[in-house]
């Protein structure tokens, strides 16, 4: 008798973070497969459409019926190539690089532990952190732990509000412009 087994959907790591003073120094790192056909993995750039958009579905799960908006920062696929072999990860990887680094995961006001994914760092840092992991290491290099706060990336109805206002009131110096156009 022979046995067939599916091929293992291809995976891809995102983070995200939600503009509220709970969220307010974190980002969720996460992992969702990739139900695409047809898609070369291997050619996949991070933050191509077709990770965003699977790591959107894969987000919108969990907060869309809580009315929870989010901010989508960065998606890249897990499957890559070293020394001529097809190898992957996932994101407890890039937690347990984070953790080894000195990064915290953050503690929410009555969390039971759910919240193991919720990182007190930035996009950079976790970038960084996933470079590790492909290339093999346990942690980062001090160097590399970066302090800074990822910057408000304002949704386009919000700058445009912005705009508007700065425009109206003529008080351009009072505001400092995340995302300016």
């Amino acid at each position: 008798m022979k046995k067939f087994f599916a091929a293992p959907k291809p995976t891809l790591i995102y983070v995200f973070r939600i503009n509220d003073k709970a969220h307010s120094d974190c980002l969720k790192v996460g992992e969702t497969s990739l139900d695409y056909d047809n898609v070369n993995i291997f050619s996949l750039q991070p933050n191509a459409s077709v990770l965003n958009k699977a790591a959107r579905k894969r987000i919108d799960q969990y907060t869309k019926t809580a009315g929870i908006a989010y901010q989508l920062l960065y998606t890249e696929s897990t499957i890559h190539i070293k020394e001529k072999c097809i190898v992957s990860f996932n994101d407890k990887d890039v937690h347990q690089v984070l953790l080894r680094s000195g990064i915290h995961r953050k503690k929410f006001q009555g969390d039971s532990g759910q919240g193991t994914e919720w990182f007190i760092t930035d996009l950079e840092t976790v970038k960084k952190a996933i470079k590790a992991v492909k290339e093999g290491r346990q942690s980062l290099l001090a160097n590399e732990v970066t302090t800074d706060k990822s910057p408000i990336i304002f949704r386009p109805e919000q700058q445009e509000a912005i705009d508007k206002t700065i425009k109206q009131y003529n008080v351009g110096h009072l505001f400092v412009q995340s995302n300016p156009h």
